[in-house]
């Protein structure tokens, strides 16, 4: 982010998209179905309409009043130096807490920023598709509470190979990023870095070595919850729209003989489908 000094996750964990609109609406379909073999004329098939998503932007803004007496009696220079510089560091991390929602309220119908109409929370053992005669009792259920060890890591990774799409067929997609608070970090760190003898003394191979890009984030709050996703998938799947990026403006009031500057950015985001991520609610 221009003139900021703290780091801009908003880039790495959505797509980003400009917007000139109020509300963001798209709709999804499904996949098509298998191939059949060809018997002389085309075989048609027909995708299902899935779940639509309205996202609606929302306005911040945040002012600063700096006196004339400040200006005048200002013995370091601080008043005369780059007062928006905070405002815009501000700004930024404004925005890091708003998309690490993605996150901390994985588990519930975030209502914030966007509306999903299968009304499901993104990690569920409760999602549904609209695509008719497909049973989603196994491969839909992206949600796990164990506490994150290399057991518990493996058998995520196996659970989001097993997720299924909207006509109940396996996705054959793999997740390659672990997703966790600071306090799991150097844990994940030592799940994907250790190469052989992880927590045993036989020195046997580690099958989850480098099979995940670690990302401690300290906006995940949640000391225990982590989460496993595709990358590619993720980035498809999550949009941030910017309708206004973060701007300022300064004015001298004649009257107060004040300085008068404000900042204001408007901004949503959104998510598509859940089958980028397998999270874990550690109670």
């Amino acid at each position: 982010m221009v003139l900021a000094d703290v780091t801009d996750w908003i880039p790495i964990l959505f797509t980003v998209m400009p917007s000139d609109r109020a509300t963001e609406r798209f709709g999804m379909v499904g996949e098509a179905g298998d191939w059949v073999e060809f018997l002389g004329s085309t075989s048609y098939d027909a995708l299902y309409e899935q779940y639509n998503v309205v996202a609606t932007h929302r306005q911040y803004n945040s002012g600063l009043i700096v006196t004339r007496t400040m200006m005048d009696d200002d013995l370091t220079g601080l008043m005369r130096g780059d007062l928006f510089e905070p405002m815009i560091n501000a700004a930024v991390v404004t925005r890091q807490k708003h998309g690490a929602r993605v996150f901390n309220f994985m588990t519930s119908n975030d209502l914030t920023f966007y509306t999903h109409s299968e009304a499901v929370a993104l990690v569920s053992n409760s999602h549904t598709t609209r695509t008719t005669g497909v049973s989603t009792t196994n491969g839909f259920d992206n949600l796990t509470t164990d506490a994150l060890t290399p057991t518990s890591y493996r058998a995520a990774r196996i659970q989001f190979r097993r997720l299924r799409n909207d006509r109940g067929n396996l996705i054959d997609g793999e997740a390659d990023e672990l997703w966790c608070g600071l306090d799991r970090g150097p844990e994940a760190e030592e799940i994907v870095g250790t190469k052989q003898g992880l927590n045993t003394d036989f020195g046997n191979i580690n099958p989850e070595y480098r099979t995940a890009k670690v990302y401690a984030w300290n906006r995940i709050t949640d000391t225990n919850d982590w989460a496993i996703c595709n990358s590619k998938l993720r980035k498809k799947n999550l949009r941030w729209y910017d309708h206004t990026k973060p701007e300022t403006r300064q004015i001298a009031d004649f009257e107060t003989l004040q300085i008068r500057r404000a900042g204001y950015m408007r901004y949503s985001f959104a998510r598509r489908n859940h089958i980028w991520i397998v999270g874990a609610s550690v109670s």
